[in-house]
């Protein structure tokens, strides 16, 4: 049973402060499709240990839905967000709370 992972990316120049959050089985086809979506180079700031892909997707959109609804973020389409500069990391629970560098 291939295994799936969930991947917070930031998309663009780090000034941009624009990142992303979402879930896959192939990291590397998956980032190449989004650099060719966006038209912009694409950075990985963390990878997820391997799980289900029902437990990856859960976490994706708890973590979207948490994000929407405390508001510091700014929403925008294709399930990105605009993060301001003065949050320098963010938390992604899974089975433990990963703590990302942004």
């Amino acid at each position: 049973m291939k295994k799936d992972f969930i991947y917070f990316i930031r998309i663009g120049e780090p000034s941009e402060r624009l990142f992303k959050i979402g879930t896959t089985n192939d990291i590397r086809r998956r980032m190449r499709e989004h650099e060719k979506y966006y038209g912009k180079k694409v950075m990985v700031l963390w990878q997820s240990p391997a799980y289900s892909k029902w437990t990856t997707l859960r976490v994706e959109d708890k973590m979207k839905n948490q994000w929407i609804k405390e508001g510091v973020f700014e929403y925008l389409r294709n399930d990105r967000f605009l993060i301001p500069e003065n949050i320098k990391e963010i938390k992604i629970k899974v089975r433990k709370e990963y703590v990302v560098s942004i």
